[in-house]
C-alpha cells in the first residue's frame, strides 16, 4: 500500500477546478495508494520525460484531466500536477499550465 503525496502545484490545480471535478480526480488518486504502478487503460507510465516536468513518470486519467505522478521509495505515490489536458498533447498541457 502507497501513501499520497500531493505537491504545492497540484494542490493548486485542485483548488483552481470545479468541486464537480474535484471528487473524481481525489477518488482516482486515492486508489493509486493500491494500484500505483499498474499499468491500465486508464493509467500508464510515461515514455519519455515532459520537458516542463521530468520528474513526472506516471500519467493517470480522469476524463478530461490528467493527473501527472511519480513513485518515491517504493512506499510514496507524489502526485505532481492535475492538468485539464483537452486536445493539447499531455506535454503541451503541462506548459500551459505553469503560465503565469
Amino acid at each position: 500500500m502507497y501513501g499520497i503525496e500531493w505537491s504545492e502545484e497540484a494542490k493548486r490545480d485542485l483548488r483552481r477546478m470545479s468541486t464537480f471535478a474535484r471528487g473524481p480526480v481525489i477518488a482516482a488518486v486515492e486508489q493509486l495508494r493500491i494500484q500505483a504502478t499498474s499499468a491500465t487503460r486508464n493509467r500508464k507510465a510515461l515514455r519519455e520525460p515532459l520537458e516542463d516536468l521530468p520528474e513526472a513518470t506516471w500519467e493517470i486519467r480522469i476524463g478530461d484531466y490528467r493527473g501527472l505522478y511519480r513513485i518515491r521509495d517504493e512506499q510514496t505515490v507524489r502526485i505532481l500536477r492535475v492538468i485539464l489536458k483537452g486536445t493539447d498533447t499531455t506535454s503541451e498541457a503541462v506548459a500551459r499550465g505553469r503560465k503565469p
